[in-house]
């Protein structure tokens, strides 16, 4: 069994739209992202997904142990960040930020924000908009950060300090400083009155080239929860020239091909599903196991634990008729030397529990240069995360009320 890989360079954008819709019970709300850089560079990517899954890592342990942490945000030039546009406010004022299957806290920059990461882009200010009011102490959102140890409140109440830490509590190196706030935030031509949100005033750490970030993780925090949908989807599509859809609180895909697996639950707050064996051409190793695999928008490649890894790369290089290409920064990536035009490389399927990904060659190898093709797997230490260019062109809905991740083959532009 071969797939075809055509030598072409490897672009990814992200423009989300979507057609509206309803459902008989919630609304379907859309949004806009764009990919800040169009062409994904091998080596940054590595080293910026690796960063992502040591403190991803982390941050389930701490959970696992009582230890407050969340994901990491790590500066993503060439590396695939990709940046959601939408509005907040009264007037609206468009921003953009990222958008983190990761992480749960909804926040932006307010005023001039002199300390903030990164400089130079646009901040929204409160003192503009009539739709703005800051959240008491009273409030669900403050409560819950101040049971995990991120909020503080001054005499009387009026006002909910945080401070959001990215990667192990105590760690100081990536963290939002602010106030609670409850603002309306407008998605495509929908606005949404009181979604409870980070005014940052203070932060350090890389956050891209956005404004903030737009947590999606399954927390009380995150947007999906405050939109109460139920649930959302996306579809990453592969062409830079065309447009991708994101639709909060879409209901169940139809039509051929759709397969759905369950999540698991406990104490991770993170899209895990059970990755019981990968089948690579003719051969089929084992799997991830018990810990599962952690589907995430924030990194790139694609990473499995020990020892899924070596038994997956084993059965990739014994079925692969092309020569290895030596690594310029002495890493142990798969790569291999091709004479360009169209590759034959094995064919690669995930096997989970009760659904099968069977992966299209550009979704599992990147063109490099210099026609040199690179497994985007790598091995990880800890946890095992299906990267961003591993879902495209696929459209993925996780519905975080039944615990149930759907994926189905899809022309994303067409969506």
């Amino acid at each position: 069994m071969a797939d075809k890989l055509f030598l072409h360079a490897l672009l990814i954008s992200f423009l989300f739209a979507a057609p509206r819709a309803y459902s008989e019970r919630r609304p379907v709300f859309r949004a806009t992202m764009t990919r800040t850089e169009k062409t994904i560079n091998f080596t940054r990517a590595a080293r910026k997904s690796h960063d992502r899954l040591s403190i991803l890592a982390a941050r389930l342990a701490a959970n696992a142990g009582g230890v407050s942490a969340q994901t990491p945000l790590q500066k993503m030039d060439g590396a695939g960040e990709y940046g959601m546009t939408f509005s907040i406010g009264t007037p609206p004022q468009e921003l953009s930020a990222v958008a983190d299957t990761g992480s749960d806290l909804v926040w932006v920059k307010c005023g001039a924000c002199a300390h903030c990461a990164p400089q130079g882009s646009p901040s929204y200010y409160p003192n503009t908009s009539s739709s703005f009011s800051k959240l008491p102490c009273s409030s669900g959102l403050c409560g819950n950060l101040k049971a995990n140890s991120l909020a503080t409140c001054g005499a009387g109440g009026a006002e909910c300090d945080y401070k959001y830490l990215y990667g192990l509590a105590a760690s100081s190196d990536h963290y939002t400083k602010g106030y609670l706030g409850s603002e309306t935030f407008t998605l495509g031509g929908d606005a949404v009155r009181g979604i409870g949100f980070g005014c940052t005033t203070m932060s350090e750490g890389g956050y891209g080239t956005g404004s903030g970030l737009v947590g999606l993780g399954r927390g009380p925090l995150s947007f999906v929860r405050q939109l109460k949908v139920g649930a959302f989807s996306y579809c990453l599509s592969g062409d830079p020239s065309k447009t991708s859809p994101l639709l909060f609180g879409s209901g169940a895909l139809t039509g051929a091909g759709v397969q759905s697996t369950p999540l698991i639950s406990g104490a991770s707050p993170s899209y895990t599903v059970n990755l019981k064996s990968i089948s690579i051409g003719a051969k089929t190793t084992l799997g991830t196991g018990d810990n599962g695999i952690i589907f995430d928008s924030g990194t790139t490649l694609t990473f499995l634990a020990e020892p899924a890894y070596t038994r997956a790369k084993a059965v990739l290089l014994s079925q692969t008729n092309l020569p290895l290409a030596a690594s310029s920064d002495g890493s142990d990536d798969v790569c291999f030397q091709t004479t360009g035009g169209s590759v034959e490389v094995p064919s690669m399927v995930l096997h989970f529990d009760g659904a099968d990904m069977d992966l299209p060659a550009d979704n599992f190898f990147l063109p490099v240069g210099g026609g040199v093709i690179c497994w985007i797997v790598q091995k990880s230490p800890s946890i095992s995360i299906v990267g961003n260019i591993m879902q495209m062109n696929y459209h993925i809905r996780y519905d975080v009320d039944n615990s149930v991740l759907s994926f189905q083959p899809a022309n994303c532009d067409r969506l």
